[in-house]
């Protein structure tokens, strides 16, 4: 089997918004494990942000208050694969406790996963090299508003700085909504980032590192269900008419410029593993990139692995190359097969 003789901890729940989206996903991702044939070492966050080590991933549900850190339950753990969405877990937090701990790790290292995180400090830095971008915004205090609005014209998006699966975003259409919609995303990070309408099509492409080797996969489109005005937290995860087509029915000239512009992003922030890189892409085919995602969700339906899917990487491959990407050298004992290298894609 592909992962035998690897011992992997799956750290997943977390102390923020997003904790339900990281059960969901290490669901997959241990189902995945068990079918390769690793040893998995299930280590659940609780939503007051203590460790426990389970049995099962459901065990984490009504824990609290147990274990308050990982230090005692990483040992003998070959790689980590970190499967926390959002604040303490794709923001470098998480990633910074297992360098230090001197343990391999799925995804991008401390400084790219702050920085992804970070959509103000992402925006800055891509821009700065040259990708284009959304013209970006950010306040920390309400009284600033006037001043930082001025000359924008409405519709705006206002949305958390560090927040994921589109906590806390919302688009605000009259001048009456734009005070309570920043004080809610100032509610969930300390800065509220206010954007205008980029009017086009939303489009994503997954990175995945092989070998060292970076690829991007197909493109996926996405439909707006007739509630949805964008792709809100309940788009995302509450069922309804949004869809996703993938993949996507691009011109080819197109997606090779998204596909290529993903990878630049990938590289330009530091990235590793893996990431899902979006897009706002207007009619006359011009784009902004809109955010990079270093931790995507990962469940075996999750946007990221069908976009792979779709490319002919089916879910246990994609975890065994990752797994795989992060663990060098091979655990002593590992059976060893020819690398894995996705086909078909940039």
């Amino acid at each position: 089997m592909l992962l035998s003789g690897y011992r992997v901890g799956v750290v997943f729940g977390g102390a923020n918004a997003e904790h339900d989206v990281s059960v969901a996903s290490a669901r997959g991702v241990a189902a995945s494990l068990e079918r390769l044939g690793a040893a998995t070492v299930l280590l659940g966050v609780d939503r007051g942000g203590a460790w426990h080590r389970l049995e099962g991933v459901d065990d984490l549900a009504g824990l609290h208050g147990a274990i308050p850190g990982p230090r005692d339950l990483l040992a003998g753990i070959d790689v980590v694969f970190p499967i926390i969405h959002g604040r303490g877990g794709e923001d470098g937090s998480l990633q910074g406790a297992l360098a230090v701990a001197g343990i391999p790790f799925v995804g991008s290292g401390v400084l790219a996963s702050a920085v992804g995180m970070d959509k103000r400090a992402a925006t800055r830095m891509l821009s700065a090299s040259g990708i284009p971008t959304i013209e970006t915004r950010s306040v920390t205090r309400i009284d600033e508003l006037p001043q930082v609005v001025r000359g924008m014209p409405l519709p705006l998006f206002i949305k958390p700085n560090r927040a994921g699966s589109s906590v806390g975003a919302d688009r605000v259409d009259d001048l009456e909504s734009l005070v309570p919609t920043v004080q809610a995303a100032l509610r969930e990070d300390d800065v509220a980032l206010i954007q205008p309408l980029v009017v086009g099509r939303e489009v994503s492409v997954g990175i995945l590192e092989a070998r060292g080797e970076v690829r991007a996969s197909g493109a996926s489109l996405l439909h707006l269900g007739s509630d949805q005005e964008f792709f809100s937290y309940a788009g995302k995860y509450g069922g309804g008419e949004t869809q996703l087509e993938i993949p996507a029915r691009l011109d080819s000239t197109l997606l090779v410029a998204l596909q290529n512009v993903a990878i630049a992003a990938f590289e330009q922030l530091g990235c590793a593993g893996l990431a899902r890189v979006d897009f706002f892409v207007r009619d006359d085919g011009s784009f902004v990139l809109n955010e990079i995602n270093t931790l995507p969700g990962f469940s075996e339906q999750s946007h990221y692995p069908r976009l792979w899917r779709a490319c002919g990487v089916e879910y246990d491959e994609l975890v065994a190359t990752l797994i795989r990407e992060a663990c060098v050298p091979e655990p002593a004992g590992a059976v060893v097969p020819g690398a894995f290298v996705p086909a078909g894609t940039t």
